[in-house]
């Protein structure tokens, strides 16, 4: 049985039968298109899948984007928990500060950053520090960030 730590109420945390829709991976595609114009094709960035773990890439430096929680859907608005995990192989792990990707006033992603996202507003921010292993020399180091995001469509 997979856990799932999340802080929200009841009725949104995953559970083990829990069938997931569509929705669940708006944002994460939402939040891996935004990645992969400040990157471009130095890291190869996707959405994962929500259930089970989060697989090693073949290709390093990557970027997974997963839910860790279901949407809040509340008209066009988005609202959701997601967890970022950046790999590499050996040395320093990728870590990303979304403070980078917004204005620091308003917290919505900069402009410059959203394109490919016509009508897309979004804002991100971070939930829990970042965990980071690099420990085991003969692994890819990670590094796990919790975000959160809001995507008015």
């Amino acid at each position: 049985m997979v856990t799932y730590a999340c802080r929200a109420p009841r009725k949104h945390r995953l559970r083990a039968s829990r069938v997931w829709d569509e929705s669940s991976m708006i944002l994460p595609t939402l939040v891996s298109q935004v990645l992969t114009n400040v990157c471009g094709n130095l890291v190869d960035i996707q959405p994962s899948a929500p259930r089970g773990e989060v697989m090693r890439p073949e290709i390093r430096p990557a970027i997974r984007v997963r839910p860790r929680c279901i949407p809040w859907v509340e008209g066009n608005r988005l609202t959701g928990r997601l967890l970022v995990v950046t790999f590499v192989d050996g040395g320093d792990p990728l870590t990303i500060n979304p403070l980078t990707l917004v204005n620091r006033v308003t917290g919505d992603v900069l402009p410059e950053h959203m394109t490919g996202l016509p009508g897309v507003a979004m804002k991100l921010r971070t939930m829990d520090r970042p965990i980071i292993r690099d420990k085991i020399p003969h692994r890819p180091s990670y590094v796990a960030h919790y975000w959160s995001a809001v995507a008015t469509l």
